[in-house]
């Protein structure tokens, strides 16, 4: 059984430890409140944090005004505090503020538990401080403690997800992996690429942050980690295919099957040397990769040649992987652009 304690939660305590050390020298009650909004509003980005905050403005003022209201009209019995929370709960959704629902409904309870002395100016500000102080809590925790490296994580898990693809690759043509193994395999890259594309959206929003120390060379990697994804979902595909047809495509006569498998030899090798292109582990001398990309042309034309007078049945067999290799082939082209122009501009190349 694994156990690890990663940033996001370790920050998560900070936050939450930060959040009851300033309501207790402030002598509020209530402090699991700001407690469990500190715990809500950790996010897993400074500007995800930010915007956080921005949406939290607007959420707990539609909850406080439900809270009030509902406190005036419904009273504070509990089926009338289940009724507000139904409503605002729907009318933050409508307004698409989706992500601090469990914040509102949190500021709507704080505030419609009510005590004896029934429901003040002072009460209220005391009610919306708690929630107050958790918020800003976790977005200092987010920002001074242990700052996210994004990129680095992301291309960790472009990396990961792309080995487990490579050697996917290279056991598929010759029938040595099992189906139970293969079918924990494509669950184990589906689940990285599913991560590397969410991380990618972390790293969307980060754009717009004012503290960035070198702008050109963040976007430059940002279109470079995107076609890195758009690799690994042609990869993914190719994968697919082999799992349906190689088989079927060892039994047709001729030279095909040799074909198949020299390129998607050869593509796993292209897509290494890239990652490692990335890495500044490698020099790939552009002249060798220009004829190592010739021939996979030469070889991909070969295949196509194959196919020439073949029946349909045997063309709706090989066309789908021949397919699958040609589109990989393209945007690994296009990475590989990519990133020595990365390499020229950061002086690398």
């Amino acid at each position: 059984m694994e156990f690890n304690i990663g940033p996001r939660m370790v920050k998560t305590g900070l936050a939450v430890a930060l959040t009851l050390i300033v309501t207790d020298w402030l002598g509020l009650e209530l402090e699991i409140v700001a407690a469990i909004a500190a715990v809500l509003a950790m996010q897993p980005s400074i500007m995800r944090s930010y915007n956080y905050i921005k949406e939290v403005v607007v959420s707990n003022g539609v909850g406080l005004l439900f809270a009030l209201l509902g406190t005036f009209l419904l009273g504070t019995h509990p089926l009338s505090v289940g009724v507000v929370v139904i409503i605002s709960i729907a009318i933050n959704i409508r307004l698409g503020l989706n992500k601090t629902v469990s914040l509102t409904v949190l500021t709507i309870i704080t505030l419609m538990l009510v005590n004896e002395e029934g429901l003040s100016l002072l009460y209220v500000l005391t009610r919306l401080s708690l929630v107050t102080i958790g918020v800003v809590s976790a977005f200092i925790v987010n920002v001074v403690i242990f700052p996210p490296d994004h990129q680095k994580n992301l291309f960790s898990l472009i990396k990961q997800a792309s080995e487990k693809m490579n050697f996917m690759l290279r056991v598929l043509p010759n029938k040595t992996m099992s189906i139970p193994e293969i079918k924990k395999e494509n669950e184990e890259v589906e689940k990285l690429i599913n991560d590397a594309k969410d991380y990618f959206e972390i790293i969307s929003d980060e754009r717009s942050r004012i503290l960035i120390k070198d702008r050109v060379h963040f976007y430059r990697n940002i279109v470079i980690f995107k076609h890195m994804i758009r690799v690994l979902g042609k990869k993914q595909n190719l994968i697919e295919q082999l799992e349906r047809h190689i088989r079927e495509i060892e039994e047709i006569p001729g030279n095909k099957a040799y074909l198949i498998k020299k390129l998607v030899k050869e593509m796993n090798s292209y897509s290494e040397n890239i990652l490692l292109l990335y890495e500044d582990k490698i020099i790939l001398n552009t002249d060798l990769q220009k004829e190592t990309k010739t021939a996979m042309q030469i070889t991909i034309n070969n295949l196509i040649e194959e196919l020439q007078g073949s029946e349909f049945g045997r063309w709706n067999v090989v066309f789908p992987i021949a397919n699958s290799i040609i589109e990989l082939f393209f945007e690994l082209d296009k990475l590989e652009r990519l990133v020595r122009i990365n390499e020229i501009k950061e002086g690398r190349g």
